[in-house]
């Protein structure tokens, strides 16, 4: 039988999260980033991968340009537009795969023997121990670097964290009444994690999983900006900022600022959401 929460109840945690202004605020900047990123064709004013000689590194405010040109002429306000689909794409769903993957070996890691438990967490202290970066390499040299490096190799760095987190919680749930009650009513182990523990990991899941979508939109922009991410002339904040720095010592710094300051906002925005989501999901 579904449990649904009161109305009180729902009431009270959306008013917990408004009171959260950070999260309020997170929440104000992802919907318009996220939504500005949608209607990007409608929104930019020049096709992102059409250069000017013409034009190069015109400065902010120039005629057609709101925030300049790059130094092959294209205009930074469209690239910028165009820039956050993949970061923000390649973050959230590189995530939501790692959390699922950590999650399911945390709660197995949690139930399972003595034996199956400590060879599982000894694999995962290895996976912390190894470079992500070389990771990253390694995958470019397979396979084409793009979007696949950059999923790949978020998902192998961020599965570690989301199974200590889960398996610590789920070693503490193993000892309460309530699973103890289940095993004594005849529900199978496999029962128990789908049904009565994994419902309690749901909010410091979602919590950890938020945040950590955050961190990698900075991780995946500095690995677009080494060449192993999204590839030109496709424009990428990670990339631009790269290109940018090239020019910034010839009085060009919007180049790169743009996106910088596009990428603090998004992983500021997550944190922020993280918190608030904290203040509802556990009061």
């Amino acid at each position: 039988m579904t449990v649904v929460a009161p109305p009180r109840l729902r009431r009270s945690a959306a008013a917990r999260f408004v009171r959260n202004r950070e999260a309020l605020l997170g929440l104000i900047v992802l919907v318009v980033i996220v939504g500005i990123s949608v209607l990007a064709p409608w929104l930019a004013p020049h096709d992102p991968n059409a250069g000017d000689p013409e034009n190069v590194l015109n400065p902010i405010g120039a005629a057609g340009h709101l925030l300049g040109t790059d130094d092959q002429g294209r205009d930074v306000l469209s690239r910028l537009l165009y820039g956050g689909r993949g970061a923000l794409v390649v973050a959230t769903v590189a995530v939501a795969i790692a959390t699922v993957i950590g999650t399911l070996l945390g709660l197995a890691g949690a139930f399972a023997g003595r034996r199956t438990s400590g060879v599982l967490m000894r694999v995962i202290d290895l996976l912390f121990a190894f470079p992500v970066i070389l990771v990253a390499l390694s995958l470019a040299a397979i396979v084409q670097p793009g979007p696949g490096v950059l999923i790949g190799t978020v998902i192998f760095g961020a599965v570690p964290y989301v199974t200590r987190i889960v398996f610590a919680e789920a070693k503490i749930e193993r000892e309460k009444d309530y699973v103890e009650a289940a095993r004594s009513l005849g529900a199978s182990e496999p029962a128990i994690l789908l049904t009565e523990v994994l419902p309690n990991l749901v909010s410091s899941v979602v919590i950890y999983g938020t945040s950590l979508v955050g961190i990698n939109i900075v991780f995946t922009a500095s690995l677009s900006a080494l060449g192993l991410g999204i590839q030109p002339p496709n424009p990428d904040w990670g990339r631009m900022i790269s290109e940018g720095a090239k020019v910034l010592v010839t009085g060009s710094p919007g180049v790169a600022t743009f996106p910088a300051v596009a990428i603090l906002l998004v992983a500021l925005a997550f944190n922020w959401l993280g918190d608030g989501l904290r203040d509802v999901l556990n009061p």
